[in-house]
């Protein structure tokens, strides 16, 4: 087996075997992208925020009608106060992985960077300042 090879399957196994953490541990309870959804899903329930198009961010990913993303790895910084989540996104006839930076920013706020903005253009639908709904549950 080459060297290169060895190497990455090395880089690889160690990885997966660093520890990881709940998406529990980071995100409770639900978050969405103003607070005036808040208010909207705090009174209607989360269906509101889907009828507008909107999603929902929870522990376990981003979810709207036609679009969500599961988290599937959340690893904690070590110096940056926040965490990097692999995502597998799925909408209408596409899936693909992202990769997500997430950051608390201010009292209730998180703010989400995702690689699929790297090209430029319009941010994605994952990027942004998420709020936290009070007393709404999670899907």
């Amino acid at each position: 087996m080459p060297s290169n090879r060895k190497s990455a399957i090395c880089a690889a196994t160690l990885l997966l075997a660093t520890e990881t953490f709940a998406a529990e541990d980071f995100i409770a309870g639900v978050y969405a992208p103003s607070p005036e959804l808040c208010e909207a899903a705090a009174s209607e329930g989360l269906q509101a925020i889907f009828e507008r198009g909107d999603v929902v961010l929870t522990a376990r990913g981003i979810l709207g009608i036609e679009y969500h993303c599961d988290f599937l790895q959340v690893l904690e910084g070590t110096r940056t106060r926040g965490f990097v989540v692999t995502a597998l996104c799925e909408e209408p006839g596409i899936a693909f992985p992202d990769v997500l930076a997430i950051v608390p920013r201010g009292e209730g706020q998180l703010e989400l960077s995702s690689t699929t903005d790297a090209g430029g253009g319009e941010p994605s639908i994952n990027s942004g300042l998420y709020h936290a709904c009070t007393g709404v549950d999670a899907p």
